[in-house]
């Protein structure tokens, strides 16, 4: 019977040793080797951000911050850099970070915040950008895309790497890819500075970008309603808590910061009373709606797709922001 059961243990346990010596040798997330710029990965993004921040902050010493969720990719930290320092008085020492996450949400960016706070980063601007779809939405943080980097989440490393080989196993394509893009390595598409997601972000601060009119508008087939559209009522006594949590650590900070509500391409306007809420929370004279119907949102090449608005977009919002350009 014991040899019986040694020999299925056997058959068993094989197999698996092998896929994991899969894993941890091709390292599919990027996560099992020490983070470089070199081979740096692109499935989590929050990892990237996380792990950026560490390897660089003690070169640049970071103190302003935009956080958001992939809209974030088209708002360029050089641009927002150059306005702080025209709007304040904080010339030559802006030194401005990206800490973004795919389908961020609120408890993401406290998180990150706090995570800030905690280590005596000082926090001297802030950006937030709140997404009406997702900011107050809870997302699946078991799936790979959406892990929590497990510094901010205060879990161990170890957990961490478990979670993500359980990903691996239940997605059998992805052991297959793992084996053919061994010997792949991937260029950096993000700013290794700022985390600016196009590393051409630093070059373009003197002049608007153009709108990209190459891009082929029949894949936007979510239909617009011709009526003004409010979205329910998102923000919880739970979200509310978390935000007022943001505001005292902002406030601890002597921070400079600004909230902007963004476009998006349905046109569908944030709740009014949880925009009435973040005003009275952070002071209406720092928090700006782009949500549902007005001139960003009314040209579809102001959008890359139809969850993203451009880099035109994120040029415009700056300056109404910091500069009240029209």
């Amino acid at each position: 019977m014991k040899k019986f059961l040694r020999n299925i243990l056997l058959i068993l346990g094989i197999p698996f040793v092998i896929i994991f010596a899969l894993y941890w040798l091709t390292d599919p997330f990027r996560i099992n080797k020490k983070f470089t710029l070199e081979d740096a990965p692109t499935v989590n993004r929050e990892y990237i951000s996380t792990e950026l921040f560490l390897l660089q902050n003690s070169k640049y010493k970071y103190n302003s911050f935009v956080f958001s969720s992939s809209r974030g990719c088209r708002v360029n930290t050089y641009v927002w850099k150059k306005l702080l320092e025209e709007t304040t008085t904080q010339k030559d020492t802006v030194s401005q970070f990206l800490f973004q996450s795919w389908a961020e949400n609120i408890y993401g960016i406290e998180q990150k915040i706090n995570f800030l706070d905690k280590n005596n980063i000082a926090i001297d601007n802030a950006l937030l950008l709140i997404d009406y779809d997702c900011s107050f939405i809870t997302s699946n943080n078991d799936k790979a895309f959406h892990k929590r980097h497990y510094l901010l989440a205060n879990k161990s490393k170890f957990s961490y790497r478990i979670n993500f080989f359980l990903a691996y196993l239940s997605k059998p394509s992805k052991i297959v890819s793992s084996i053919t893009n061994v010997f792949q390595k991937s260029a950096p598409v993000f700013d290794t500075i700022s985390n600016d997601w196009l590393a051409a972000n630093r070059h373009n601060t003197a002049e608007r970008p153009e709108q990209d009119f190459s891009l082929n508008k029949s894949k936007f087939s979510i239909i617009r309603s011709t009526n003004e559209s409010f979205a329910a009522q998102a923000i919880t006594p739970e979200y509310e808590n978390v935000l007022r949590q943001i505001k005292k650590i902002l406030d601890k900070h002597h921070t400079n910061y600004k909230l902007f509500v963004t476009p998006t391409y349905n046109q569908i306007h944030i709740n009014q009373q949880d925009f009435q809420l973040l005003q009275e929370i952070f002071g209406k004279e720092n928090v700006s709606n782009f949500s549902g119907k007005n001139a960003i949102t009314e040209d579809k090449y102001n959008f890359s797709d139809v969850a993203h608005f451009d880099l035109v977009v994120g040029w415009d919002i700056l300056h109404k922001i910091y500069k009240n350009d029209n």
